[in-house]
């Protein structure tokens, strides 16, 4: 990073044309350029993905909510569908992503000319189109219509490019990240404990997956034959995966997807951001903020997250659920330990946490407890992984697309099997006795999908740390987050059984969603006032917005 930020002489910057600005032209002069250029892209990755703000957008999916508390309310404003422009979460999500693609953008209009090896150009090239792929692919499903900056002129009359242009722009993107990036690395830095820590061609190949679901759905609505295309770059992966190519694995057991245990070194993640101690603790640091976003004790001050009790209500029991739901709620008040619907909780506490980014601070061996409090164990700040996607999630988007493309097969049913037999606990090849799979061989290609798609929901429930398909852009493609709106206006009650007394319990959401209709402007945040305020572009009314799309 220093290296790129100084490559400029003393004598040139005093030269009058220096206007502040660090050009290409100039700053890729060296052999290490092209490698401390991607150094400063995955700097400004990490910034763009320590925390929810980020990654705000995943709470408009019908796993998550948030803490009544008034110093949620724009957190808050996301989960009841009703975003304003001048909520505080809006420019961070939106600003972090833009220095992602203007770090890539440096890359991609200058390492050509530094003099370094062929292969490292290519590399550096690879991590920048990959990256600015990720970029927008966040950024487009969030805000609809934008700017496609290619370039780092700033140029004042740049207008929004459509919806479907955008999408263009990111399968380029990926399609050149997968050409251009090998199929694994070996040495540090570039792997640790046995795994990638930058993105390989698996990954480009995963996160086009991923892409090519959103453009099959709403709101370009290509249909089968981007479901056709989603299923072959799953099975990339997958086939990969399984003939010793790429080296990813299914874990034998849910718990350890998310374990401190496994955390530095992941097999099941395809690609991830991984964040280390190498620099102080804090928001301005390289840590990620683990913990501190999801544990109970602590939400009246910092905890921004946690789960919608229809969600935890319908997820099936199992080892799955209780990975991913904390099974005991510490009250700091009195310092016991209750369910979390109990009323030995404070009324505004009394709702589901989820488990999966509860780190302590107490190196990788150490699982988080819940039945102690979080100031005994955790500090805030990990050095974790934040895992983009994972290969029990290909393996469902390659059953899904299958489906969806209306088409069936043994080996789609085979892989939904063994996301789903791990789930309940079946064995380290994830199989069930004979005959006892959840899902039949001769089960539709409806079937299939459906069941695919429902499976990814609870796989990939409450993880927002940069997930490349949280359950919320599912829920938008599939065009269904009218519905949860509609439930969740419904108010419905939930009645579940205590197993602790045998009793029944009967509960609501603690609040419900937006006054009036739905509208399919909801799909789609507003813009940043701040960028209102500046560029007419941006004062687009809803009607104009939704006629962006191609």
């Amino acid at each position: 990073m220093a290296c790129v930020v100084c490559t400029v002489s003393c004598d040139d910057f005093l030269k009058e044309e220096a206007r502040g600005k660090l050009t290409t032209d100039v700053a890729f002069t060296q052999k290490t350029d092209a490698e401390t250029s991607v150094t400063t892209l995955y700097r400004q990755v990490s910034r763009s993905s320590f925390g929810i703000t980020q990654y705000i957008y995943s709470q408009m999916g019908d796993d998550l909510s948030t803490h009544p508390a008034s110093n949620k309310l724009g957190i808050r404003e996301w989960d009841k569908y009703e975003i304003s422009t001048n909520n505080d979460r809006l420019l961070w999500c939106w600003e972090d992503k833009f220095k992602v693609i203007k770090a890539a953008n440096y890359i991609i209009n200058g390492v050509e000319n530094a003099p370094a090896p062929q292969e490292e150009i290519d590399y550096a090239l690879g991590q920048a189109h990959f990256w600015r792929a990720w970029a927008y692919f966040t950024l487009v499903r969030a805000f609809g219509p934008l700017p496609k900056v290619l370039s780092l002129d700033v140029d004042y009359n740049i207008g929004l490019s459509p919806v479907s242009e955008i999408f263009d722009l990111i399968v380029e993107d990926l399609k050149t990240a997968e050409e251009k990036l090998p199929i694994n690395y070996s040495g540090a830095p570039k792997t640790m404990n046995g795994v990638n820590v930058v993105v390989n061609k698996a990954g480009a190949q995963a996160v086009l997956s991923a892409v090519y679901l959103s453009m099959a759905g709403w709101p370009l609505n290509k249909g089968t034959e981007y479901y056709s295309l989603a299923a072959a770059e799953a099975l990339k992966v997958i086939d990969g995966s399984e003939n010793g190519t790429y080296h990813y694995e299914l874990y034998d057991e849910y718990w350890k997807i998310h374990s401190k245990q496994e955390n530095l070194r992941n097999r099941e993640s395809v690609c991830a951001v991984i964040f280390s101690y190498a620099d102080e603790l804090g928001d301005g640091s390289d840590m990620a903020r683990g913990g501190i976003n999801d544990i109970q004790d602590i939400c009246q001050g910092w905890t921004d997250s946690r789960a919608e009790i229809g969600f935890w209500v319908d997820f099936p029991e199992g080892p799955r659920k209780e990975a991913t739901y904390a099974t005991w709620t510490f009250n700091k008040n009195d310092k016991q330990v209750y369910r979390w619907w109990s009323e030995g909780l404070p009324w505004e506490n009394r709702a589901p946490y989820f488990a999966k980014s509860a780190y302590t601070k107490y190196g990788n061996e150490n699982e988080y407890d819940f039945t102690q409090g979080y100031e005994a164990q955790a500090n805030g700040w990990q050095d974790q992984i934040h895992q983009l996607v994972r290969l029990a999630e290909l393996y469902l988007f390659y059953a899904e697309a299958i489906g969806r493309s209306g088409q069936t097969n043994a080996r789609a049913i085979e892989l939904l099997n063994k996301v789903r037999n791990r789930a309940d606990g079946y064995g380290p090849v994830a199989v069930r006795p004979e005959g006892q799979n959840v899902y039949p061989a001769g089960m539709s290609a409806s079937e299939l999908a459906e069941a695919a798609y429902t499976e990814h929901g609870w796989e990939i429930a409450g993880w927002y740390w940069g997930a490349v398909m949280p359950r919320a852009n599912d829920m938008q493609r599939m065009n269904r987050m009218k519905d949860h709106f509609n439930k969740r206006k419904a108010d419905r009650e939930y009645v579940f059984t205590d197993p602790d007394t045998g009793q029944q319990v009967r509960v609501h959401e603690q609040f419900g969603v937006a006054d009036g209709e739905w509208h399919e402007s909801k799909m789609f945040a507003p813009y940043p006032s701040e960028e209102v305020e500046r560029n007419p572009i941006f004062r687009l009314s809803i009607e104009e917005k939704l006629n962006m799309i191609n």
